[in-house]
């Protein structure tokens, strides 16, 4: 009994040990890189982030898209400036068909052989969505997103399924076939949708789920029918920002800075307790980066370490450019988050 009491207490303390090391908290001071418009950015605000091996994808407000090649350590910006790349494009730059559709991207989501891009257009024309495939010549190509009877020019949202494109803007959802290049379906509140501005997509077996100005909906891929998640469900009255996959859960922001965890078994969202000190801040996304969750706030960034289940914090006072954090991506040794005022790189140990 005395050895067996020993063994236990050993067995426990190397538990203990165990888990203490993997549960190593963020090493402060931190380790940042910033990048602004003086090392190339075309933009300092970013709304989006997207990695593929040495290159480093942004979409800015009004600056358009910028690549940073890590490799050669350039930057190239594309936008509906400058000069038109075939000679069928003149008169307004809204109009030309191979450049980026517009200057304010809100969304970049990267397929096997492309990368997707989506705008935000404030006017009376223009906006909608953009590929750029580096083996196509001319690389981009636009498109204008329909409705069932008008054009989205906000988009906010977009996923990659298979051989669609899923698309969310200010007035729905579309869906691009990519084979053709044409649009197939179009969902409106009318059709089944909790609300009309798509802030958010996510892709997982049978279901197509929506964040929305209204609560979440989720698509049966096959079925196409809808299932509405609201207050009932417990969600909170304010707008869904972000949607997530957590390891097999999945979370969804709203934006008042609430969160929430989908419980399957029951078919419903229960409310997730942050107890860092930015838990109030409103949520612009969310991503999973380094076996960390990125609450991108508009207080900074809440931070859930997977493995050791606690919350910490990232502001300015740790070295951000800015509290206001748009969005986070994860790269190889690190995370890229994107801020008001130009890109913080925070590096990792491997």
């Amino acid at each position: 009994m005395k050895r067996l009491s020993i063994f236990c207490f050993v067995m426990l303390v190397a538990f203990h040990i165990s888990f203490n090391a993997q549960a190593a908290a963020l090493k402060k001071p931190l380790s940042l890189q910033h990048f602004t418009t003086k090392e190339g950015l075309s933009s300092e605000m970013i709304n989006a982030i997207v990695v593929r091996g040495e290159a480093v994808w942004f979409g800015t407000y009004a600056g358009g898209a910028t690549l940073y090649d890590r490799s050669q350590k350039t930057w190239k910006a594309f936008t509906t400036k400058g000069e038109p790349l075939a000679n069928k494009d003149d008169g307004d730059s809204v109009t030309w068909k191979n450049l980026l559709s517009y200057n304010h991207v809100s969304v970049i989501v990267p397929d096997a052989d492309r990368i997707w891009f989506g705008t935000y257009f404030y006017g009376f024309r223009g906006g909608g969505i953009s590929y750029y495939h580096p083996q196509r010549n001319p690389p981009w190509k636009p498109f204008d997103t329909y409705t069932s009877s008008d054009l989205a020019k906000k988009i906010v949202s977009m996923a990659v399924d298979g051989d669609n494109l899923w698309v969310g803007s200010e007035k729905g959802l579309c869906l691009l076939d990519k084979k053709t290049e044409q649009w197939k379906t179009f969902y409106s509140p009318q059709k089944g949708l909790s609300g009309n501005f798509v802030n958010a997509l996510l892709v997982d077996g049978d279901f197509i789920w929506s964040g929305t100005n209204g609560g979440i909906s989720r698509l049966h891929r096959t079925q196409r029918t809808w299932k509405n998640y609201s207050k009932k469900e417990g969600l909170p009255d304010s707008e869904i920002k972000a949607l997530v996959k957590v390891g097999q859960k999945m979370w969804a922001g709203a934006i008042d800075g609430s969160l929430f965890e989908y419980d399957a078994a029951l078919d419903r969202w229960k409310k997730i307790e942050p107890t860092d000190p930015l838990k109030n801040g409103g949520i612009y996304s969310i991503a999973v980066a380094k076996d960390r969750v990125f609450i991108c706030r508009d207080n900074g960034a809440s931070v859930f370490d997977l493995s050791a289940g606690r919350w910490e914090s990232l502001t300015t006072s740790d070295g951000l450019l800015s509290n206001t954090v748009l969005c986070a991506a994860e790269d190889k040794n690190g995370v890229w988050l994107g801020t008001d005022k130009g890109a913080s790189y925070l590096l990792l140990a491997p």
